[in-house]
C-alpha cells in the first residue's frame, strides 16, 4: 500500500470542486488511497494518469475526473500533480504536466521530503 502525499500546490486546484461536489474529497481520497499503478495510464517517468468516478456524477468514469500521479516507488509515496474533469477538458499537455511536476518538486524540497526522481 502506498502512502499519499497532498501538495499546497494540488490542494489548491480542488477548491473549486469542493464547492460544487458534495462527496469529492471522500472520492478524491479514496481513489488515492486505493491507487494501483498496474491499473492506470502510465505517461512515463514515473508519472500516471487515473481515473476517479464521482458520486455526484450520475456517469461513469469516463465522463469524470483525471488525476495526474507522480509515483515514488522507494518510498511508496502517491503524489497527485494535478486533476482536472473531462467534462471541460479534454486532456492536459506533456508541458503543463512538467510545470507542475517542477512546482510539487520544489515544494516536496522545501519541506525536506527527500524523493528521487
Amino acid at each position: 500500500m502506498h502512502q499519499v502525499y497532498l501538495p499546497e500546490h494540488f490542494i489548491r486546484q480542488l477548491k473549486s470542486y469542493r464547492k460544487k461536489y458534495r462527496h469529492f474529497e471522500e472520492d478524491l481520497i479514496r481513489t488515492l488511497e486505493n491507487f494501483q499503478p498496474e491499473l492506470s495510464d502510465r505517461l512515463g517517468n514515473k508519472l500516471y494518469k487515473v481515473r476517479m468516478k464521482s458520486r455526484d456524477l450520475p456517469r461513469g468514469k469516463s465522463k469524470s475526473f483525471r488525476i495526474i500521479i507522480f509515483l515514488v516507488e522507494i518510498k511508496k509515496l502517491v503524489v497527485p500533480l494535478t486533476i482536472y474533469f473531462k467534462g471541460d477538458r479534454q486532456d492536459v499537455s506533456g508541458k503543463e504536466i512538467e510545470y507542475h511536476l517542477q512546482i510539487v518538486l520544489e515544494e516536496i524540497q522545501k519541506n525536506k521530503i527527500e524523493v528521487l526522481r
